[in-house]
């Protein structure tokens, strides 16, 4: 299990995500649908959406000092995020290692009933999707640094969020306890 996580987190180092320098997301302005105490089966998803062929991991998530801390598992690693619902039970994800003061990475998250999909958001299948749709990032207030999608600020982040939910499969699942 940590081995798959740590060569995930090495992808999207190598790969970028869709990021913020600062938080797009403020405590005041969140949304906690997660009740405290939750957890989850996590399950990867292929590229219909379906499960893949792989073992669930399990995450526990707690609110503390107002914000999420989801914990993998990964030797006591956790990451601290918030969430906004951005149209009825679709909600926008920042989340960063709990360590960590600065930068966001960002995801999208999608209830239904127990169930929460999750569209992670990579930054070439953004760029390459933008592109198929005759769009440019500039379109979404987006711009390439590092590799990395950056957006400077929540109605952006929202419209690109928007937009690969409506053209994207989710690539993982999180099933409530």
């Amino acid at each position: 299990m940590i081995r798959r996580l740590a060569a995930f987190a090495a992808l999207l180092l190598l790969t970028g995500c869709l990021v913020s320098d600062g938080d797009l997301i403020s405590p005041g302005e969140a949304d906690f649908p997660v009740e405290d105490g939750t957890r989850f089966t996590v399950y990867a998803l292929d590229e219909s959406g379906e499960r893949a062929d792989e073992p669930p991991e399990q995450a526990t998530v707690t609110v503390k000092d107002g914000r999420y801390l989801m914990d993998m598992g990964e030797e006591s690693k956790l990451f601290a995020g918030l969430m906004k619902e951005i149209r009825p039970e679709l909600y926008a994800v920042m989340i960063r290692e709990a360590d960590q003061t600065e930068g966001n990475f960002y995801a999208l998250m999608k209830r239904d009933g127990a169930s929460w999909k999750r569209w992670g958001m990579v930054c070439p299948d953004f760029v390459s999707l933008v592109e198929e749709n005759g769009k440019t990032l500039a379109d979404f207030g987006i711009e390439v640094r590092n590799s990395d999608c950056v957006a400077t600020d929540f109605e952006d982040l929202k419209k690109a969020l928007l937009f690969a939910h409506e053209r994207q499969k989710p690539d993982a699942e999180y099933v409530a306890e």
